[in-house]
């Protein structure tokens, strides 16, 4: 008796022993499958991303030797605005940042002018094949609308390889 009930409880251990071992392998495989699913997702889009690496290579401008590349941004900013009728309150740099992968840099602006030349100016700003984009932004009604308050932070990111 004490015997087979030894055994009971021995296979009984065994068992559960087994079956957690199936359960962690069980779960490891679920986790391969998704790995594989997502790799073929991956390899599926493979042209897609390497068309648009290509494009970025071609296309991401690139700071000249000898040039201050917040300086051309404020620059290129301030002549777009005004040329869509905005006055310009005040300007100044934000921080650059730099990664293996690309150079950022950034301007402050505070302008005023309609909200219709405002969303112009933007749609302007915030073209693909200029690799800038507004990062921060505020947008305040006039006493006298149509006329806003605009203050922004724009970023222009540059390849990292001169």
């Amino acid at each position: 008796m004490l015997g087979v009930a030894i055994l009971v409880m021995g296979t009984f251990y065994l068992v559960s022993y087994l079956l957690d071992i199936e359960s962690d392998l069980a779960l490891k495989i679920r986790g391969l499958e998704a790995n594989a699913n997502t790799d073929q997702v991956w390899l599926r889009e493979k042209q897609f991303w390497l068309d648009r690496k290509q494009w970025i290579d071609q296309k991401q401008p690139r700071v000249a030797a000898g040039a201050v590349p917040q300086s051309e941004l404020l620059q290129s900013l301030t002549t777009s605005a005004q040329n869509h009728k905005l006055t310009i309150q005040e300007q100044s740099f934000a921080d650059a940042k730099s990664t293996a992968n690309y150079q950022a840099v950034a301007v402050r602006l505070k302008l005023t002018g309609t909200l219709e030349d405002v969303v112009r100016w933007l749609v302007e700003v915030q073209q693909p094949e200029k690799f800038q984009a507004v990062t921060n932004f505020s947008l305040k009604s006039q006493e006298t609308p149509p006329a806003v308050d605009l203050e922004l932070e724009v970023a222009r990111w540059y390849s990292p390889h001169a």
